[in-house]
């Protein structure tokens, strides 16, 4: 009986996103969850494909085969294979797109085709066909196909050409990342090697090396016994020893440098929550879990005894923390509870160590995976518990395609795989508190820090009273004299400015005019340190301008504070030593989040700056005081969240401070004291702050109370842009309950590329999926590029 493979092609593409039909040759071990090397399209170029279904029967006729198996077991389960068809419906991607969040990340394959010059007739060719010849005569004969890319036609051409046998077509197919291996050498038996010890004493001192051992991998048997490779192949061929490919982990972390740590006895509020956890557990009860917990008041200490709980009851975990900042604090509290069992995820490993991680996971190594969004889909087969801290950070959303929210993504996987969810905040997201509110979550409050100290003090400065005051500084009075103390006692600070570069824009004082970035209708920023102006969407840079490029002036003004700036003033202050910076900027390289952050603790270095990172999880006993720079910067976003996050990062940043026994306090320095975002993050009130931010919500139609849809159109051409756009808002009509627009996107250029969009207001956006995935088929093939976000995490 001739077996069919159900096949979703690798491509991101609309015009492939549908299942394909393919023979499983006789003989070949094929099941669902691996991947497969098939021909496709008119020229059968060998691709990539993913095996979803297999079955004895197809419609189609003339079905072609499966080339090759790429893999030696699933790539996913059952189970993550409903989880990508949730998310391929729930956030209108195509299946191979959905189908990439559930595997381990870079393991695509890379084909390339490579034409070689035979030589004969040439006469009866095509101009195109004569300019493939050409080049590949002066290419030395052979040639990758990319290497005629700039030929139009050169595919066909090379087609025909190999037909008539002038040229020959072949392809090579890598791995982009695949398992580490060394050779291992094993001793065989007890041989007697007297007799090398006369002739070959190379030989003879590897075996005395590898007697006491038994096996050794060979290239340090070769260094140790000063021999060479071809000496260890010739005790091979007498059959003294033997080889074997041994798979070898790459390190993320090095489980001994972290210190052990025992359960401590839980509050009454912790235990209370520990046992009904641990109940939901034994009755497999899935409603998601909201802990709102003060900074400070035992969250983490929770997550580590339920995990050893599920742990215990042979089941696995995942924690994601938003931050690959916050990865390092939180691998290191885990992995000294509970060992090498913990795995880390995250963007900043290499894909050799993704890999790495992801196949530990696969097969039961270990039983904690912590990472950050993409954690979520961690491969374990028997899920106990999914646990988001900072549930509500905005990087829990993605900003490419498929656009899923992880905890949207985590309940759902809980309900597939029976697994209890918790989210854990100080500041919950709107959303989430409004839901708890109507017990579709279960809700936990933890209102006192666990080691009953108070909450830091905080302190409101208005700038602009510092500015009649005369103060042109871009620190008040008050935060100095603060710093004076913090630093003259030895005590640590966090200052948190989030806006990286040095000035923000700059400006023409003749003319008016903003140097902007000449792909993006966005301003360049300033970075002093190797004197360049930046675009931070697309990446161009440009020396810095010492005359207007628009009025030849050389009235140029550098307007707006980053924290370069920062920086600068405070080695005026301080001096070099005083202060290390955490951005983007200065966390690029490997490892540099907990480089910065280890330096920090360990060298007591008075003062650490940054933008956001430094706002949430971070757990310095000795950092006591905590200056916000300017709280005004999230309040003028063009973003119906703006509130909730300046409360939030406000909220977070202040309870860095006093976490050990010494009492902490905060300063924020904001132009708009009375905004009750502010006002209220002064006394850390989350439920006054909820109730006022709810009722706004109702008011304005604004989620929870309904879904945000936008539909973003980009391309080169905007009326181009806008005839589409009014097509879709035409069918769209009497469809949703609110449709603005087409109207221009807050940044209305990006990379060359002008953005226009739609905006709807649905109270139950499934009504209108259906509508929305055939909108984005119909325009799939358009110059224009057309995306779908459901509740975005940003409106620019």
């Amino acid at each position: 009986m001739k077996m069919i493979a159900q096949i979703v092609i690798a491509s991101n593409s609309r015009a492939t996103d549908r299942i394909f039909h393919y023979l499983v040759p006789d003989g070949m071990d094929i099941t669902v969850g691996i991947r497969v090397l098939v021909p496709f399209g008119m020229g059968n170029k060998t691709t990539e494909g993913i095996v979803v279904a297999l079955s004895d029967k197809s419609e189609h006729k003339n079905l072609k085969k499966i080339v090759s198996v790429i893999d030696d077991r699933p790539l996913f389960s059952e189970s993550m294979a409903r989880l990508a068809d949730w998310i391929r419906e729930k956030y209108l991607c195509t299946r191979y797109q959905a189908l990439k969040t559930v595997m381990p990340s870079g393991t695509g394959v890379k084909t390339t085709e490579w034409v070689t010059l035979v030589g004969g007739d040439d006469t009866d060719t095509t101009p195109t066909q004569k300019e493939v010849l050409k080049r590949l005569k002066e290419a030395g004969r052979t040639a990758d196909l990319g290497f005629l890319s700039d030929i139009k036609g050169a595919r066909r051409a090379v087609l025909a050409l190999s037909e008539k046998g002038l040229v020959t077509l072949d392809e090579t197919v890598a791995q982009n990342v695949g398992s580490r291996h060394i050779r291992m050498v094993h001793l065989c038996g007890e041989p007697d090697f007297s007799k090398l010890q006369k002739k070959a004493p190379k030989q003879a001192k590897m075996l005395e090396i590898l007697r006491p051992v038994g096996s050794i991998p060979a290239a340090d048997l070769v260094a140790l016994s000063g021999g060479s490779y071809s000496a260890l192949h010739s005790l091979c061929e007498k059959g003294f020893v033997r080889f074997e490919d041994k798979i070898v982990y790459r390190t993320v972390y090095d489980k001994d440098s972290f210190e052990k740590t025992r359960p401590l006895k839980p509050t009454k509020e912790q235990a209370e929550i520990l046992a009904h956890l641990k109940a939901s557990l034994s009755n497999n009860d899935g409603t998601p879990v909201l802990i709102r917990g003060v900074t400070g008041s035992g969250k983490t200490e929770i997550f580590l005894q339920i995990i050893d709980h599920v742990i215990s009851g042979g089941k696995q975990a995942i924690v994601l923390v938003p931050e690959i900042s916050l990865t390092p604090q939180m691998v290191e509290r885990f992995v000294g509870r509970f060992g090498p069992m913990v795995s880390v995820l995250h963007s900043g490993l290499s894909l050799g160590e993704r890999y790495d991680e992801w196949m530990k996971i696969a097969e039961g190594k270990v039983k904690v995976a912590v990472g950050a969004r993409s954690a979520v889909f961690a491969p374990f087969n028997n899920l106990g518990i999914v646990i988001i801290d900072e549930e509500h950070e905005g990087t829990y959303k993605s900003e490419n395609a498929p656009y899923y929210h992880a905890r949207e993504v985590a309940i759902k996987r809980g309900e597939i795989e029976g697994a209890i969810v918790i989210l854990s905040s100080a500041t919950p997201s709107v959303t989430s508190y409004y839901k708890a509110c109507r017990g579709e979550y279960r809700l936990f409050e933890m209102l006192r820090r666990h080691n009953l100290s108070d909450m830091p003090a905080v302190d409101i400065v208005d700038m602009r009273s510092e500015l009649q005051d005369g103060n042109r500084s871009v620190f008040s009075r008050r935060l100095l004299s603060e710093l004076d103390k913090n630093i003259s006692s030895g005590q640590q600070t966090i200052l948190f400015h989030n806006r990286r570069g040095f000035n923000s824009f700059v400006l023409c004082r003749s003319c008016g005019q903003v140097l902007c970035c000449g792909k993006c209708s966005i301003s360049l920023t300033y970075h002093k340190h190797d004197g360049r102006l930046k675009c931070h969407y697309c990446g161009f840079e440009r020396p810095n301008a010492d005359k207007c490029p628009f009025c030849q002036s050389p009235h140029i003004r550098f307007m707006g504070t980053g924290t370069e700036k920062i920086e600068e003033e405070i080695i005026k202050l301080y001096g070099e030593k005083s202060f290390i910076r955490m951005d983007s900027d200065t966390t690029t390289g490997k490892n540099s989040h907990e480089i910065i952050l280890r330096r920090f603790e360990s060298e007591n270095i008075p003062i650490l700056l940054g933008t956001q990172m430094v706002t949430k999880g971070l757990d310095f006993k000795n950092v006591t005081l905590v200056g916000v720079m300017m709280a005004d910067l999230s309040l003028n976003n063009d973003d119906y969240r703006a509130a909730e996050r300046t409360f939030s990062q406000l909220t977070q940043v202040c309870g860095r401070a006093g976490r050990g026994d010494l009492s902490g306090r905060a300063i924020v320095q904001t132009y708009q004291p009375d905004h009750y975002a502010v006002r209220l993050a002064k006394n850390h009130d989350y439920s006054s702050f909820y109730e006022h931010e709810i009722a706004i919500r109702r008011q304005l139609f604004l989620p929870p109370f309904c879904d945000i849809v936008v539909l973003l159109m980009q391309g080169p051409d905007v009326n181009s842009i806008i005839k589409e756009l009014k097509e879709i808002a035409q069918r769209l009509k009497g469809k949703c309950d609110r449709l603005l627009g087409p109207v221009s996107a807050p940044y209305v250029k990006i990379r060359n590329k002008y953005r226009w969009r739609i905006i709807l207001k649905c109270t139950d956006v499934n009504t209108v999926m259906p509508l929305l995935h055939n909108i984005l088929q119909d325009y799939s093939k358009s110059e224009n590029l057309l995306s779908i976000d459901i509740n975005p995490n940003s409106m620019n």
